[in-house]
């Protein structure tokens, strides 16, 4: 079966994939874009979430680290402390943080500072 570069062009521009996945996908749905779409979806799902999320997770640790140190961190689930423990947090740590985060949806992580005196600001 051949396949139309025109639809393989939209289906690329859709998913960032190769040429080859496109070409592949579009065969496997007898030239049917949309399926073809859904199929690649199902085949990537969960690679793609991960980038997304980890280049979430390193803009978010960056603007973290530009607001100063923190000073305490307070787990929580729910309205129920966890845990609360004093930090020095590090870009290490920070990333850190933001993982268990990312994996335990449950939780909040409150990132205490300290308050900026008139004096800073």
């Amino acid at each position: 079966m051949s396949v139309d570069l025109a639809k393989v062009d939209q289906i690329r521009e859709r998913l960032r994939c190769t040429y080859g996945e496109a070409q592949d996908a579009l065969q496997g749905a007898n030239g049917d874009v949309v399926t073809a779409l859904a199929n690649l979806e199902k085949k990537s799902a969960g690679g793609d979430d991960i980038l997304a999320l980890s280049s979430e997770l390193v803009e978010d640790v960056q603007r973290l680290l530009e607001l100063g140190p923190i000073r305490k961190l307070r787990v929580r689930i729910g309205n129920h402390v966890v845990r609360e423990v004093p930090v020095v947090a590090t870009a290490v740590g920070a990333i850190v943080l933001g993982l268990l985060a990312v994996l335990a949806s449950r939780l909040t992580i409150d990132l205490i500072r300290d308050p900026i005196s008139e004096e800073e600001a």
